[in-house]
């Protein structure tokens, strides 16, 4: 690549034919215009002198850096036609013929300017701030020849001014450490010539000092912006070299200088390595402004989420940590708590067998936040499996939760103590009494898991959706195995109508089931019963209205809005879809109520599931893949999905292994086509996360190999600790005998 030359001015002022210019040869210069034009060339600051009406521009290096692409083409021409795309501002065109035309100088500080100056001349305007002078240059006698421009460009110093104000913003908003953290990285190389910026924080609860960090050149996507912040260990010698810098305010390291700005003391430290360059005089100060506001807002975060995750453990441990599966049918529940907010919701499912080999159904909202109502949902969910083993049908089950709710709403105010601001303070608050507005809503189905048949009631529940697997979506070959689809024609057990109940030569593959919504509990009446058919490859999904809730939408236009998507969903993995629907809906951001969801489909084949306990050992891992080796084996699987299924369990155990310490609980699940892999660890460090390939860390790679190798991936919070997933397509065309 051909090196570009740079013109110096001094240069251009020896070589320049002055005559053909507004300022005539140079040897008919007044001595005022010559000695300002000789100083200038000399000066390290920005300087051009303005000549004439015309302002015929001569001006230095430093000035030439900030015309950018329009040097050396702007020596001697004049301003206006320069500056063209702000000369008509009234802070620069008329300024400066304030001080041609009266002779008045000005002073502007802070000025806004959006000048075409890149090295590129079709390069888009560029935003800086400035601080101008303009003073006049006269001759013997007092007459204005031109104007002396001093201007000195102020962006950087200005960004970091506004970066302060971005952080506080961020920060007002920022609920839990992590997002406290997000905001501090971001921030703190704003206008600043770090390397990278990391933040480091001590422990809490025992464990060791932690760190994050970020590059400036580091760049994510929306969904990776939602992600928590990577962490690692801070000990050994890394640790000694934090603490080394705090104490001493900067230390050596592999050629770059570290800078510490202690947060709230030396609770934690926010680092900038600089590759030798000096902090810029305004940068410490504008840092330590910025360290306190971190110091401040991770205090509140942490209590925040210690408060959240209590709140969301204790709603955790209320829901069922397994649910029944059957040869034919597979059940998947997931539980969705806000983005923000500490207390516990009432949202709940809920799945168990009866004694007469089928399955009882059940997902419900107790209206409300707080410890109330998630010890009302507990109550609620309890009674509802007892009443189910006395009599299964729905009518009878919903009849009792009836007198059980009243019951309840008259119990509350009366059993606790309320304080100075009554029963409905409190209920608002942590919890406390309804003070007769318990509401509850729920859908009860009973499943046959041999033939299928389905009925379901609602009591106040939003109705749930059905999704056929008989399409695929556009862009994917269909895996279907052979026998999966739509039926022939109505089955006569389910009313005459099958739950697919679609119109096969178009696309939609989903809708709402079509169920009377009757009164909620604790107010009685009948609530009519609905009956349906599950065929091989559907799917029905009931959720909370939490799913669909939003203040700027209608309630039917996310009703649609979840039937648009299902239309597109890989239906035959119910966790799969409970997870995709999730992220779909939530994409446009938190959701603003909890929401719960329950997915039951129905195979085409017969379901097989193995378990296997990893100890917490290195050692142990590779006992695991050869365990999921030589069953998969046995399952009849093929070496390529066999590689793809041992290479993402390895990683998940190696995870589990390294940062939970605690025994890897590791589930394989074959459903027809698809095989699930899932690993449970009863750590405490929160769910693993992924790292973006193309960004600077190195925890977090082994699960985006995992999601290259998966068609489906996942993970959430249990009670106990954390479960990742992942699932396999499978091509039954390998597989054969003993596997299905």
């Amino acid at each position: 690549m051909e090196q570009e030359t740079v013109v110096t001015t001094s240069h251009l002022a020896r070589t320049c034919d002055w005559s053909t210019t507004a300022l005539g040869p140079r040897h008919t210069w007044a001595s005022a215009v010559e000695h300002v034009v000789a100083v200038l060339l000399e000066a390290p600051v920005p300087m051009c002198y303005q000549h004439g009406p015309s302002l015929a521009m001569v001006y230095n290096d430093a000035f030439a850096t900030l015309l950018g692409h329009k040097h050396p083409g702007a020596f001697a021409m004049p301003t206006p036609q320069v500056v063209s795309e702000v000369w008509d501002q009234p802070n620069v065109g008329p300024a400066f013929q304030a001080v041609l035309d009266l002779g008045e100088p000005f002073l502007e500080e802070g000025v806004r300017l959006r000048l075409r100056r890149g090295r590129d001349r079709n390069h888009d305007v560029d935003v800086g701030y400035y601080l101008r002078a303009g003073s006049p240059v006269r001759n013997e006698a007092g007459e204005v020849l031109g104007v002396l421009h001093i201007v000195l460009e102020t962006t950087k110093g200005v960004e970091r001014i506004q970066a302060v104000a971005g952080l506080a913003s961020s920060l007002a908003v920022a609920v839990t450490v992590d997002d406290v953290c997000k905001a501090a990285l971001h921030h703190a190389l704003a206008g600043l010539p770090a390397v990278d910026a990391m933040i480091c924080l001590p422990p809490s609860n025992g464990g060791a000092w932690r760190t994050s960090w970020c590059r400036p050149d580091e760049v994510f996507s929306p969904g990776e912006e939602r992600l928590p912040l990577v962490w690692s260990d801070l000990q050994g010698p890394e640790l000694a070299r934090v603490l080394q810098a705090l104490d001493r305010g900067r230390v050596e390291q592999d050629g770059l200088v570290v800078v510490p700005v202690p947060i709230d003391g030396r609770q934690g430290a926010l680092c900038l390595r600089l590759d030798g360059r000096a902090l810029p005089a305004d940068a410490e100060t504008v840092l330590l402004s910025s360290a306190a506001l971190v110091g401040q807002a991770v205090a509140r975060a942490q209590l925040f989420d210690r408060e959240r995750t209590t709140a969301e453990m204790l709603q955790r441990a209320l829901l069922p940590q397994t649910l029944p599966q059957s040869s034919s049918f597979t059940l998947a529940g997931r539980y969705e708590p806000v983005a923000t907010g500490a207390v516990v919701g009432g949202d709940f499912y809920d799945a168990f067998p009866l004694p007469d080999g089928r399955i009882a159904l059940v997902i419900g909202d107790v209206v409300g936040r707080g410890v109330a109502a998630a010890t009302i949902m507990g109550q609620i969910r309890a009674a509802t499996r007892g009443a189910a083993l006395s009599d299964p049908n729905p009518q009878s089950v919903m009849t009792s939760l009836d007198t059980l709710v009243e019951g309840l709403d008259d119990l509350w105010p009366a059993s606790v103590a309320v304080g100075q601001g009554g029963a409905d303070q409190l209920g608002r608050g942590l919890g406390g009494g309804f003070g007769g507005e318990l509401f509850v809503t729920m859908l009860y189905g009973l499943l046959d898991p041999c033939t299928g048949d389905l009925t379901l009631a609602s009591a106040g529940h939003c109705a749930p959706a059905v999704v056929s697997r008989w399409a695929n979506p556009p862009g994917r070959a269909s895996r279907t195995a052979p026998g999966v689809g739509v039926g022939s024609g109505p089955d006569p057990r389910a009313g005459g109508h099958r739950a697919d109940d679609v119109d096969t030569s178009g696309t939609s593959r989903s809708r709402i089931v079509d169920l009377e919504v009757g009164p909620p509990l604790g107010v009685g009446g009948s609530r009519r019963v609905r009956s349906l058919r599950l065929g091989p490859g559907e799917m029905l999904l009931a959720f909370t209205d939490g799913l669909l809730e939003r203040r700027t939408q209608p309630f039917d236009q996310s009703e649609q809005r979840l039937l648009d998507f299902l239309d597109t969903l890989r239906c035959d993995s119910p966790r799969s879809a409970c997870q995709q629907v999730l992220e779909a809906m939530g994409a446009d951001g938190a959701f603003e109520d909890d929401c719960a969801l329950l997915a039951v489909g129905r195979t085409s084949v017969e379901h097989h599931s193995v378990t296997l306990v990893v100890p917490p050992a290195p050692e142990a891992v590779r006992p695991a893949r050869e365990w999921a080796r030589m069953q998969l084996e046995e399952w009849g699987i093929g070496s390529g999905p066999q590689f793809a299924v041992v290479t993402g369990l390895s990683e998940l155990v190696t995870n589990a292994v390294l940062h939970a310490g605690t025994d890897a609980y590791v589930t394989l699940e074959l459903d027809g086509p698809r095989l699930t892999v899932t690993v449970s660890d009863t750590g405490s460090r929160g769910s693993p996360q992924v790292v973006d390939v193309t960004s600077a860390g190195t925890r977090g790679r082994g699960l985006t190999l995992v999601q290259s190798v998966s068609d489906a991936f996942g993970s959430y919070p249990s009670p106990t600790g954390s479960t990742v997933w992942f699932e396999v397509d499978v091509e039954l065309a390998e597989r054969v005998g003993s596997g299905g």
